[in-house]
């Protein structure tokens, strides 16, 4: 009896807990006007009028492949990094004609089945391949079908016909076997007007009459204005001149069409004005889209935001699926990595232009930059190699150019980089690197001292940007880029590895420096230590679950050498429950926090569950090729492979060199081997790894060739 009670009552808790979705409340109409940068929109006064009445974002528009408008309606409607390939454009209504083939006829040649919807796209089963081969759930068509499902129907006007058919925006909006229940995308939508490009432009009338008999039969409307995509092919034979007049008109035309939009919409319906597909040749913060939702959720003087992106007037075209079914009271599917668009805090369209600035400032910057330290990093450390053997210069002279090199990333966290233009930027990083060196060379006169200092105040001014949403890093030059997507929060894979080598650099140092108080430090440094993990697996710090492993490793072998620990069978056990531990508090972690607040070892485990352990299998294989491309490509696989030879060399000559370094600074040493095993296990864990793995061998690398210089310049004097 009591076990039919228990089981009665955890049937009943099931039930309640079982997440609700909202009915479907009104309908949703997207105006897509493609190849169009956010300052076009924003200079002509009819658009901005516009943009303002709306919640209004960026957009990363990040595919599977390049930013071409195909690849970004496809990624449109699967929710997921997509592909689509030169068939992408076959979209028609059912009784056109084909090289002289009914589509209908070719629809049912390709498909086996007859078609059911207005329009059909006869590409799809060649875009399926194409994204069967990623190594990421894709599920092209994904939108329409969850849409058709559900029992919702979809409808597309309007098409980018130029010298050829371009109906790349039926993508966007048909289903996985290519349908679309309703609209127009023939050539019956143009009139004809010899001052625009190839001699037609989208007669209004006509897309207003389609759209007003679509609209009570569709849930969700896609009108497609065309006249900017065959502006932007068209504009290399206009005059400059002419090419603005043209394009004043078609924003004219499109501000009249939203007018009437608004005027015939319900108060429920939601509105979306989206330009998601960048001009043509566009590059850096050029491809970011710009969209702005009008609705009951979207008021006016919002910025867009979503759980994707956590950053306020920043999302990707990859959340505007979810939003789409989140309006429609349809389940969002689990292989969709976007997430709704929400409205967040207050900001203008001027904020929104700034913060594209911004993003486009330190895009710039981040290759020269970063290339720059590099190659020091290369010049420095094989420099004082070197002259350890030749003795060109007097030892010393490279310890203040070898300190600079820790001291980068920390002034690189604070420099308002993004405010500055690249060049100017360059030049403030310089001069701030190098005032930075020569205080803290002043204030602290011995290396352990100089050490302590920097690597401490990386660490802790790095754990205290993530708590606080990392609003440092989000504008760093070693932190995210908005423009590639690769992560929008947490801790990306640069800062990880500072931070984790710095960390047991700064504890160590700290150690050598106060051995009177080793027993109250070794507790603080555990607790430090553990803090700093829970910060890295929380999915609000650093929702970074390789910089967990990493950092668990590194910890792990830093506090095992300083406590002398000795590894036996039992307490081998102990170790390995204890990561065991920490691993499926992360799992949990994600398990219990809501959907949007998980990190991408939430989304992992969702995909786990629904795709079985294929998901593991490309994680793996996407992890390995990405890695192997960045030892042949990357700039810092060329750091991570210096530091690793000076090591290497260093082990055998001089001889002696780290056994007397090891004895004169033991805690010291025991950090380095600390380091040495989380950049072993970054490289290993991390998609890109070797990134990791060298700004974490950084902080074992330039201090221990230090230390080197510093012994043989005492040689030096005694001799």
């Amino acid at each position: 009896m009591m076990t039919k009670v228990v089981f009665s009552c955890l049937v009943m808790l099931l039930l309640f807990l079982r997440p609700c979705h909202a009915t479907a409340k009104g309908k949703v109409v997207i105006v897509n006007l493609a190849r169009l940068q956010v300052d076009e929109l924003a200079g002509d006064e009819g658009i901005l009028s516009w943009l303002e009445r709306g919640t209004v974002g960026l957009l990363n528009t990040g595919t599977a492949g390049s930013t071409l408008a195909r690849n970004i309606y496809a990624t449109l409607g699967a929710g997921s990094r997509a592909l689509a390939t030169d068939n992408g454009r076959l979209a028609f209504m059912r009784q056109e004609e084909l090289n002289g083939t009914v589509a209908e006829e070719l629809y049912l040649r390709h498909q086996g089945v007859a078609p059911r919807g207005e329009i059909i796209h006869l590409g799809m089963a060649d875009i399926a391949r194409a994204n069967y081969k990623l190594q990421h759930p894709v599920h092209p068509g994904m939108l329409g079908d969850a849409l058709h499902a559900a029992g919702k129907k979809t409808a597309l006007i309007g098409n980018a016909d130029g010298k050829q058919p371009n109906r790349e925006a039926a993508l966007f909006v048909a289903d996985s076997s290519g349908q679309i229940d309703y609209g127009d995308v023939s050539g019956l939508i143009f009139m004809e007007d010899e001052n625009f490009p190839y001699g037609r432009r989208l007669d209004m009338e006509r897309m207003w009459l389609l759209y007003r008999e679509v609209y009570p039969r569709a849930d969700l409307i896609v009108v497609d204005w065309g006249d900017t995509v065959r502006l932007d092919e068209y504009r290399p034979l206009l005059a400059d001149t002419v090419a603005q007049k043209v394009q004043t008109e078609i924003l004219q035309d499109v501000s009249r069409f939203l007018s009437r939009l608004q005027d015939s919409l319900a108060g429920e319906d939601l509105l979306l004005l989206l330009a998601a597909v960048p001009k043509s040749g566009a590059a850096g913060a050029a491809t970011l889209g710009l969209a702005a939702v009008y609705g009951t959720d979207f008021p006016p003087g919002k910025l867009l935001t979503s759980a994707t992106t956590r950053r306020d007037g920043l999302a990707a075209i990859t959340d505007i699926a979810p939003l789409v079914l989140e309006k429609l009271g349809v389940e969002v599917p689990p292989e969709t990595i976007g997430r709704p668009l929400s409205a967040g805090k207050s900001g203008t369209v001027e904020a929104l232009l700034a913060l594209r600035d911004g993003i486009d400032n330190v895009y710039r910057l981040r290759p020269p930059l970063l290339k720059t330290y590099v190659f020091l990093q290369i010049v420095f450390v094989l420099g004082a190699l070197l002259n350890l053997f030749v003795r060109i210069f007097p030892v010393r002279r490279f310890e203040g150019l070898l300190f600079s090199l820790l001291v980068v990333p920390l002034v690189l966290l604070y420099l308002p980089l993004h405010r500055l233009p690249p060049a100017a930027g360059g030049a403030a990083t310089f001069a701030a690197t190098v005032v930075c060196t020569l205080v803290l060379v002043r204030l602290f006169t011995d290396i352990t001292g100089c050490l302590a200092a920097v690597a401490l105040a990386t660490a802790f001014s790095l754990a205290v940007d993530t708590l606080r949403g990392a609003p440092l890093m989000k504008v760093s030059v070693l932190g995210y880029d908005p423009v590639s997507g690769a992560r929008y929060y947490g801790l990306g894979n640069e800062y990880m590895g500072v931070l984790v080598g710095m960390a047991v650099l700064g504890c160590c140092a700290l150690l050598a420096l106060l051995p009177g108080r080793r027993r109250l430090l070794l507790g603080v440094q555990v607790i430090f230590f553990m803090l700093l993990v829970l910060m890295l697996i929380a999915p609000a710090g650093g929702a970074n679950f390789g910089g967990t492993l990493t950092a668990l490793a590194a910890f792990a072998v830093t506090l095992a050498v300083l406590l002398h620990w000795k590894p036996g069978l039992k307490s081998m056990l102990v170790l390995l429950a204890s990561v065991l531990v920490i691993c499926l508090a992360a799992v949990l972690l994600n398990m219990l926090v809501p959907l949007n607040a998980q990190s991408h070892l939430g989304r992992t485990l969702a995909l786990l569950k629904t795709n079985g352990w294929k998901v593991l299998q490309d994680i793996v294989i996407r992890k390995g090729g990405m890695n192997l491309k960045l030892l042949r490509y990357s700039q810092w696989s060329r750091v991570f492979l210096v530091l690793l030879g000076m090591l290497a060399v260093l082990f055998y000559r001089p001889r002696g060199m780290l056994q007397e370094l090891h004895r004169r600074h033991p805690d010291l040493a025991a950090g380095f081997l600390g380091i040495i095993a989380g950049s072993i296990t970054a490289l290993l864990t991390n998609d890109s790894g070797v990134v990791a793995a060298a700004t974490t061998l950084l902080s074992a690398g330039v201090p221990i060739i230090m230390l080197a210089s510093a012994q043989a310049a005492e040689k030096e004097i005694h001799k």
